[in-house]
């Protein structure tokens, strides 16, 4: 009963934690805090008392050379040795640890840390002095009344800011994935990383700034501080690869590192090491190092889990490079002696980039974005690394020069390193390569397929060779528009085509890659093409079923009637004409094209060729003289068969012409009035009555062509009453 209560109780909790704690105001919390922190490290930065001296310690000038001074020093000319210090009953030779900025990479055994921080209790005591003396390398005294109201906040340098900012940054950072994804493990652990870095940063560069001295439990309290934050931040980033980018070690395994962490901080705190470097330094450098283990370890077991690969490729981006640069550049040297604190502060500025590659990795935010333009960077910032280490090495090792060792370090990255890097891509990108004729043979294959089973399997094949995903299903709601991605990427959804269904595909490259941005661009332009092949098809029947209907039409309309017409003649000489304009109405069914593709003038052409042969072998001439606009505006109008019955109204008037005008000229006319087609064809013979001539064979045959596309015939004089003239008149866009 008890326990029941307390569930239920626990559940209250969470429920109003949940209510009470929103987003915004856990960010807000997070703000008041680092705000905190900042005006913390400030004031306390801006309260200790002001000498007004920058000073920089040179071992062969045998003291530290004055670099600038202002307000209390002004009077200490810039470039003066200084030798000594002395005030408030004591007096200190100055050495070159008093002013060094890195504390925990300047020492070794424990008793020299502890008379630093002794000298450093003695100049922050002659600093608050009324009056303290320095002593330069002339035997001269300089004396200086510190401004014990505090230093102006302008003498904070660069370094000071950047430690305070990348503090906050990291801790808002972390602060923001962790409300967005509580209960992962890997945003708890980010959040520590973050609080740590918020203690780790600010407290270092509060010491590094100082002029001279600083009080000796303030001192130790901001040294113990930074070096606290400095390695839950290395125990929260070993802890966060247990179980990101998937878990890989048990809930408490985490909490354990954490542990030996706080156990290592309070042994060294106690004195129970005796070297300070390597108790501040080993363990950390420890984790740097095993974190490097557990992201191959990572890389192995994500090789079928493209989203884990992707969220540890931004890890290996913002982590291994920049931490890696970072210990190589600032910690390792530490370990053999050589001071970096010159360096270290702007050193900080790469972490910032490391919650940004944890924060688009925890977030899952665009994963498929990060392609392969992370292998390029990893491969150039490792051999930046080569390239550096290699210099020191030649400096140090050879005795090179700095021209020397630089020139032989390019040519050996040059020659050993840029072919590794490029192996290394390829093994690590694995790209298959496609055919790209193969995949458009293949596409092409789907549009000559008529069946729509064959169609979508063939479809599934050529999407199955250009992506390798271990699923195709057919989407449901077959809507898809445009190819898109899906699950963070995981998927892709090959858009429907001309009755083919969407696609939906997923895990690329079998399962090892996410689709990315230009495996989109690939599925739309494969889409694309079997849109095209598709339409070109449908053009093509098209054009064969309007091909077909045109013939069909024309036999029947052209070829019937006179075949027809033939067929009851009795009139040989009549019959055999009506089958030769048969024969010709059949070459040019069968040789030449619709009107639209050719335009109507055109397409009349073979009838006047025909036409001036014909007159030509008697002695007389054609003139022939279409409107230049009729193409224009009649011919998308006029289909083949009026085109048929054109030629075959032609050839009978130019029998008739040839029969009984006499003439020596014939002129034809083509134009278009009011929507009709107006022929005229006028000869200069002897003319003769219509209302007296009988209606013949060819008269009549020109009238029921003329009816039957819904036109008529009429005949007249010619001009100056001189032969005869035929006008044809039919309508344009009516059907026959």
């Amino acid at each position: 009963m008890a326990s029941g209560g307390f569930a239920a109780a626990a559940g209250n909790l969470e429920r109003v934690l949940t209510v009470r704690l929103t987003p915004v105001r856990l960010l807000t919390v997070a703000l008041l805090v680092a705000l905190g922190v900042a005006g913390g490290a400030i004031g306390f930065s801006i309260s200790q008392p002001w000498l007004g001296l920058d000073l920089r310690f040179d071992a062969r000038a045998g003291g530290a050379v004055v670099e600038a001074s202002a307000g209390p020093s002004a009077a200490i000319p810039a470039g003066t040795v200084l030798v000594a210090a002395h005030g408030a009953g004591a007096r200190l030779r100055l050495e070159r640890n008093d002013l060094t900025g890195q504390v925990d990479g300047s020492f070794g055994p424990f008793a020299d840390f502890r008379r630093f921080m002794t000298r450093q209790g003695l100049y922050a005591q002659m600093q608050r002095a009324p009056e303290m003396t320095f002593t330069d390398a002339q035997g001269r005294d300089w004396t200086i009344r510190p401004d014990r109201s505090g230093r102006p906040i302008s003498t904070l340098g660069p370094d000071f800011w950047i430690g305070v900012l990348v503090g906050v940054f990291s801790w808002l950072m972390s602060a923001a994935i962790f409300v967005f994804r509580p209960r992962e493990a890997s945003a708890r652990y980010v959040l520590l990383s973050g609080a740590a870095m918020l203690f780790c940063s600010p407290m270092g560069v509060m010491y590094s700034a100082r002029e001279l001295g600083l009080p000796t439990t303030a001192f130790y309290l901001i040294n113990g501080c930074n070096f606290l934050g400095g390695s839950l931040f290395a125990a929260a980033v070993l802890a966060l690869l247990l179980y990101y980018p998937r878990r890989i070690a048990p809930r408490w395994a985490g909490g354990a590192i954490i542990g030996v962490f706080l156990a290592w901080y309070v042994a060294q705190a106690a004195g129970l090491f005796p070297d300070l470097t390597f108790a501040r330094r080993f363990l950390v450098m420890c984790a740097l190092a095993a974190s490097l283990g557990l992201a191959a370890v990572h890389w192995r077991t994500t090789r079928r889990d493209p989203l884990g690969r992707a969220a540890l490729g931004w890890f290996l981006v913002s982590w291994v490079v920049v931490v890696s640069t970072f210990a190589g550049l600032v910690l390792a040297p530490q370990m053999f002696g050589v001071d970096t604190s010159a360096i270290e502060p702007y050193g900080f500025l790469l972490f910032p980039v490391i919650y940004l590659g944890l924060a688009v990795g925890i977030m899952r935010y665009r994963l498929f974005e990060l392609g392969e333009w992370w292998v390029r960077i990893m491969t150039w910032a490792l051999g930046l690394m080569l390239l550096a280490a290699l210099d020191l090495a030649l400096l140090a090792g050879l005795q090179l020069s700095a021209g020397a060792s630089l020139s032989l370090a390019l040519l050996v990255c040059g020659l050993v390193w840029l072919p590794l890097r490029t192996w290394l891509a390829e093994r690590i990108l694995r790209r298959r390569k496609t055919d790209p004729r193969a995949l458009f043979e293949g596409v092409v294959q789907i549009g000559l397929t008529a069946s729509p089973a064959e169609q979508l399997a063939r479809w599934t094949q050529v999407l199955n060779a250009s992506f390798d995903p271990l699923r195709i299903d057919i989407c449901d709601g077959w809507g898809a528009a445009q190819p898109r991605l899906e699950a963070d990427g995981l998927a892709l959804v090959a858009p429907a085509v001309k009755g083919l269904p969407a696609l939906r595909l997923e895990y690329a490259r079998g399962g090892r890659a996410l689709f990315t941005p230009a495996d989109l661009a690939q599925a739309a332009s494969l889409a694309g093409m079997l849109d095209f092949v598709f339409d070109s098809r449908d053009a093509y029947e098209r054009g064969v079923k309007v091909e077909r209907r045109r013939i069909a039409g024309d036999i029947h309309d052209n070829l019937g009637a006179s075949l027809l017409s033939a067929l009851h003649s009795r009139d040989g000489e009549r019959k055999d004409r009506f089958i030769r304009e048969t024969l010709a109405d059949l070459r040019s069914i069968v040789t030449e094209p619709a009107n639209g593709e050719t335009g109507l003038v055109l397409a009349l052409a073979g009838a006047r060729k025909e036409m001036a042969e014909r007159l030509e072998a008697r002695g007389m001439t054609l003139d022939w003289r279409p409107d230049p606009a009729l193409d224009a505006d009649v011919s998308r109008q006029a289909d083949s068969r009026l085109l048929q019955s054109l030629r075959a109204m032609l050839r009978e008037i130019t029998n008739n012409i040839l029969k009984h005008a006499l003439a020596q000229t014939a002129k034809v006319e083509m134009a278009e009035r009011r929507g009709e087609l107006v022929l005229a064809v006028e000869d200069d013979g002897i003319g003769f009555d219509p209302a007296a001539v009988a209606q013949g064979a060819g008269l009549s045959g020109l009238s029921e062509r003329a009816e039957r596309h819904g036109g008529a015939v009429s005949w007249t004089s010619g001009a100056g009453g001189r032969g005869a003239r035929v006008e044809i008149r039919l309508p344009l866009g009516a059907a026959p």
